[in-house]
């Protein structure tokens, strides 16, 4: 790749983050000597037999909901607990959190809920810096882009996929709803998100001197009384209306996206047919209880494609799906990682980088 639900877009604002981006390493921050358990961060062959991590997995970017996958890194388990690591297996982050790493919104500002004290969190903060890999997320708010279809614009044409009725909600502290057609810099949004864009049909709530968001998924009908949920409208002003998607992720400029139906996941071509059946379990993110609020390390989303493959499991079976849908790499191993560049393939001996197959 080069480059919701009140739930999603819930989770999404919680793992923001409004510290400034590191441009490069100061010189006070490359005299900062490294915490003594803190691995090099020289790239290094892979150890023999392989690296000994339980999971790796693709880091997600709160920045959008659904979060989108970074690239050039993982997030990997041991012993229950997480870390950060490059694509090329260079360990940046020890394994002492207890969810998956990821990104709060600001690229390269990484989120690792790791109880070290604030001594060393800013050590650590300092050693991604002084490496150039990013530094440590220290605050929230940031900022996260969704899109629905308002059913209440004004002048909406209700006889098919009218471009004025996208609208852009803008999930921060305030939260903001912004006709695409009124915002600036909309052909970047089309060209980071992709041409077709997932949404759902809302009515707006909110007003009276209170900022406006998406109320419930209305849903509709297919002329054959299937519903529609989850749908994708195009720059062009068309829509793919696949029937009875519960949830439905990025194209970017990919020839897959995933979708979730009927409590699986699948992989749905730009024409809005799906290409794999919905057989598929999450990846990638993680679950948040409704309750408490509390991040799980349960994988809560399939994974996006990024350069033509996706990581895909059914179940505790691992696999790799090319860009037309078909399973490269059966759902036969105990572990796969992908990132858009490196690939990980789990092993009785831990994990080997290998090179994707093709079909």
């Amino acid at each position: 790749m080069r480059r919701i639900l009140p739930v999603l877009l819930s989770a999404a604002l919680l793992t923001g983050c409004n510290a400034a981006v590191p441009s490069a390493a100061t010189s006070e921050a490359a005299q900062t000597p490294a915490p003594s358990e803190t691995p090099t961060v020289t790239p290094a062959a892979t150890p023999e037999p392989g690296l000994p991590y339980e999971e790796i997995r693709t880091p997600v970017c709160y920045d959008s909901a659904p979060a989108r996958p970074c690239e050039g890194y993982f997030t990997m388990e041991q012993n229950g607990l997480w870390g950060l690591m490059r694509a090329d297996g260079t360990e940046l982050l020890p394994c002492k959190a207890a969810s998956p790493v990821s990104q709060c919104g600001a690229a390269g500002h990484w989120i690792w809920f790791a109880s070290l004290g604030a001594e060393k969190f800013d050590e650590y903060a300092a050693h991604l810096e002084a490496s150039g890999d990013g530094t440590l997320c220290g605050g929230h708010g940031g900022l996260s882009n969704s899109f629905f279809y308002n059913l209440d614009a004004p002048g909406l044409d209700r006889s098919g996929a009218d471009l004025t009725g996208l609208y852009c909600y803008r999930l921060s502290e305030q939260g903001q709803v912004i006709p695409m057609q009124e915002i600036p810099l909309a052909d970047q949004l089309w060209d980071l998100y992709g041409d077709l864009l997932p949404v759902y049909s809302a009515h707006l709530e909110g007003g009276a001197g209170d900022p406006a968001w998406p109320g419930p998924l209305v849903e509709s009908a297919c002329g054959d009384g299937a519903p529609i949920k989850w749908w994708y409208i195009s720059r062009q002003g068309y829509a793919n209306f696949t029937p009875d998607l519960d949830q439905a992720g990025w194209f970017f400029d990919e020839a897959l996206a995933p979708v979730e139906t009927q409590g699986h996941w699948a992989y749905l071509d730009r024409e809005g047919n799906l290409v794999t059946e919905a057989v598929y379990d999450p990846v990638c993110d993680t679950a948040r209880d409704q309750t408490t609020g509390e991040v799980k390390p349960d994988a809560a989303w399939a994974a996006h494609m990024q350069n033509g493959y996706a990581v895909v499991r059914q179940g505790d079976a691992w696999g790799l799906l090319d860009d037309t849908g078909a399973e490269v790499i059966p759902c036969e191993k105990a572990g796969v990682a992908w990132e858009g560049s490196t690939l990980w393939v789990k092993e009785d001996g831990g994990w080997v980088r290998t090179e994707p197959p093709t079909a």
